[in-house]
Formats: structure tokens, sequence, C-alpha cells
């Protein structure tokens, strides 16, 4: 059966459209934390059983509301604010003798990090990252499994390598046995959100989107990043640096296992994870959904006004940010740390 769906999904990738809903310098990496531990993935045995699936429990996520009241349980004075989706071509507008895909003008998200903000104990004016390890599996059990860390890392790598004149850093964590969520809880255990800034839970079973973002998403959501804000005592989004954006406590993003992926590049083989990552940890570094992508119903013609990382509709293999990214993160992190 997956390599049914393999096949279905490649056709489905050469004909259709998917919505997605600095100086030059390294990824640095850290490995003094002693709370982080990392785990090899030739570690065959330790992976299957870290992935134990019954182990997660959903008891008290049942839906995206359900999150900001168990956060609030958990006494974490922050909140979901949004969840950015990367979905395939459904529900598409009609208008003028035009299907729109999608029409974008936001740059920035409403909500921004903060340079050194002691809540999240940041690592200076740097932004971090971790990936759980037993999740870091794409294809999980079938042949054409791989690690998906390398295609994480480029996307922070090219974010990173980007930055020209601006200050900021992305450091990688070591892969982390523990868990980074601060939505799933596995083996009765909650997730420890705070190991990094940004955490990538992996290339997780699609039942999980169902769960937690709706029936159907396991079917039909590449990825999603989810952000987190600070809240004051009064249960409101905090601005400690007045800049008039929100306070991003965190960030997370997710990869969906129920899709075929690949590393490779080749819209013929899969899903690009690394085209996906680097649009999601876009949004991670608070980046938006930007430009038009339709098409003329008479010829079929697409356009795309402008093409970007940052589209909502991924228009195959795009591993590189383009003009409007550039403008994107410029907007951002060009006078970093002093937003």
């Amino acid at each position: 059966m997956k390599h049914l769906r393999s096949i279905l999904i490649c056709l489905f990738l050469l004909t259709t459209l998917l919505i997605t809903s600095c100086s030059d310098s390294s990824i640095n990496t850290t490995s003094s934390d002693s709370d982080i531990e990392s785990l090899s993935t030739n570690q065959g045995t330790n992976i299957n059983q870290a992935r134990d699936l019954s182990a997660f429990d959903l008891d008290k996520v049942k839906s995206i509301e359900d999150i900001n009241v168990m956060l609030e349980e958990k006494g974490l004075n922050i909140s979901l604010a949004y969840a950015e989706t990367v979905t395939r071509a459904n529900g598409a507008e009609t208008v003028e003798g035009q299907t729109i895909f999608a029409n974008d003008r936001t740059k920035q998200l409403t909500a921004q990090w903060v340079p050194g903000d002691i809540r999240r104990n940041a690592d200076g004016n740097n932004l971090n990252y971790i990936i759980w390890n037993p999740f870091a599996i794409a294809n999980f059990g079938t042949p054409d499994a791989f690690d998906g860390t390398a295609a994480i890392d480029a996307s922070f790598e090219t974010w990173n390598t980007f930055k020209k004149g601006a200050k900021l850093n992305i450091v990688k964590r070591p892969n982390t046995v523990s868990n980074p969520s601060a939505i799933l809880s596995f083996g009765g255990v909650p997730g420890n959100p705070f190991l990094a800034d940004i955490s990538q839970a992996g290339i997780l079973p699609g039942f999980l989107f169902d769960a937690v973002l709706g029936t159907g998403a396991s079917s039909s959501v590449l990825g999603v990043a989810f952000t987190f804000v600070f809240e004051d005592g009064d249960g409101n989004p905090t601005d400690i640096n007045n800049d008039g954006f929100d306070d991003v406590a965190l960030k997370e993003v997710w990869y969906n296992d129920d899709f075929l992926w690949t590393e490779t590049g080749d819209p013929a083989l899969g899903v690009d994870l690394e085209t996906v990552a680097l649009h999601e940890n876009g949004h991670a570094l608070g980046f938006g959904h930007f430009g038009k992508v339709s098409v003329t119903n008479k010829n079929n013609k697409l356009h795309v006004s402008p093409r970007a990382v940052m589209n909502a509709v991924i228009l195959g293999t795009q591993r590189s940010p383009l003009g409007t990214d550039k403008a994107s993160y410029n907007s951002l992190y060009g006078n970093w740390p002093n937003n």
C-alpha cells in the first residue's frame, strides 16, 4: 500500500500544485548543554523503541483550542497564537476567469522574536533550534526511509548564510531524545518546549495532524509551524520592547509522514523535505506568506507574482530565497538586535 501511495503522490506532484496554507557563515553547533541528549540514527532498535506511537497522549489535546487550555493549566504564561500550514491545492477561489490559489501580502507575522529575551533563556542575540531525533526519519518503516536531519539543517543553513550584514546567528543544538514539544505528551510525560527557541518536533504520523488541526489534515497538510507568544498576568500578549509585535516565546514545526518525502529535490520521487522545511522555518523566523498564485482557466496558464520561498503555493523544489524573501528578511533582521 505504501508503494501504491507513493506512485499516486508522485503522479499528483507532477500534475498539480501544492499550497503551503547575513554574512556567510555555517550553522553553529553547541554541545555543552547537559540537558540535551543525542541519539545516533544508526541505533535502529533504540529509534523504534523511542518512536512507540502508542505513547502519544492526546487526552488533553483533542483540538487546537485545547492547547491553550493545557498551557494555562501548566502555568507557562504562553499561548498558541496561530499555526501556519502547508497544504494541497484545495478550496481555490474562482474569480474573473482565474482560479486563485493564494493572494497574500503578509511579509511579517504579527509576533516576532525579542533579542536576548531572558524569559526564554535566550542565547544572547542568537536563535537556536533542536530536532527530536526519534522522529527525524522520513518515510519511516519503508524502503524509502531517510534521515531528515540534513534537509532540516540545510534549510536553517540557507537562512543563516543569507543574512549579509545582519547580526542574527542561527545555532543548532544537538538532536535530542527528549520530547521538545509544547503540545505533545509522550509516555505520560509532557514535553519541555524550552530546550530551544525553535523545536523541530519531527516528521510525525498523520493521526497527530488530524487530532490537533482537524479531521482530514493527515491527507492535506504537509507541515505546520506553531507560534507561541508570552502573556502577561491578565492573559494578554506582551510587547516588552515596544516594537509593535507580540513577543514570541517559542516555535514548533511538524512535518507529516503520511506523505512520501524525498531528500533529492526531484518532485517525481516525492515532496522535497528541504523545500518545505525552508518555507516552514521561514515562518519560524517570523515571515508570512507573500504573493499571488493563480491559473487562467481558459488556457491553464500559471501566474506567480512574485515567485518566493514564502509563496503560499510551493511550485516544485525551491531551496533558495528570492527577492521578496530578501525583503522580508531585511525588514526583520537588517537591524538585529537593535530592532
